[in-house]
């Protein structure tokens, strides 16, 4: 008897696999919740247990795969916000655009600061630092443009980033107000600095490229 000739194209690939599966996981941790089972995330991507597994490991290396693709898509978005605006609107949008992101898929964001243990709690720390550095460079081309001081950028910047996180992973826990209004708060905040730091400067007559005491 003649055998039943494939109708349905190629296999797909390894890789072209593990994507599908990776995009399983985040259709059923956006369905169950943060706390999506294996199991669960396996029904949904239409395999067993332990193909999840042979793909990714373990519940940390799906944690760590997951990771690393929204850091992509985060730092993607963020960078579309910078150096684009006045910089009181660069501040307000770029805020904005962090706490937009935690807001268009907050269980996934739970399921990652949450779960994330080991390398994968590195790999967050990770997306933290890459954020400060690219908010580093936007604002050391601000200060130079005003005449400032620059060289306070890269710990302004990593001060800026790790209170918007903290204040966003707050939020996205409590939702006591609006996203809008979170985001004026935080940018006044750091705006008034940001004067303050120029007055500052003003007052003292301080050379931009001497550091301010």
């Amino acid at each position: 008897m003649a055998s039943k000739k494939r109708t349905d194209g190629p296999r797909p690939s390894r890789e072209e696999r593990r994507q599908l599966l990776l995009e399983a996981a985040v259709a059923a941790i956006r369905e169950f919740g943060a706390g999506a089972s294996m199991e669960q995330i396996a029904n949904r991507g239409g395999v067993t247990k332990p193909i999840l597994y042979r793909h990714f490991g373990d519940r940390d290396g799906l944690v760590g795969a997951i990771g690393e693709q929204y850091a992509a898509m985060l730092i993607d978005r963020l960078g579309a916000t910078l150096g684009a605006d006045a910089p009181e609107d660069l501040l307000w949008h770029t805020i904005d655009s962090y706490l937009a992101f935690l807001e268009e898929d907050p269980e996934l964001y739970s399921f990652l600061v949450r779960q994330a243990a080991g390398s994968e709690a590195e790999r967050m720390s990770s997306l933290i630092d890459a954020i400060g550095r690219q908010v580093a460079v936007v604002i050391g081309d601000q200060l130079r443009t005003a005449g400032l001081d620059a060289g306070g950028a890269e710990p302004m910047a990593f001060g800026i980033v790790g209170m918007v996180h903290q204040a966003g992973d707050w939020w996205i826990s409590s939702r006591t107000m609006s996203r809008s209004a979170l985001t004026t708060y935080l940018s006044e905040l750091l705006w008034r600095g940001f004067e303050g730091l120029a007055t500052a400067a003003d007052r003292s007559g301080t050379p931009a490229d001497t550091p301010l005491h």
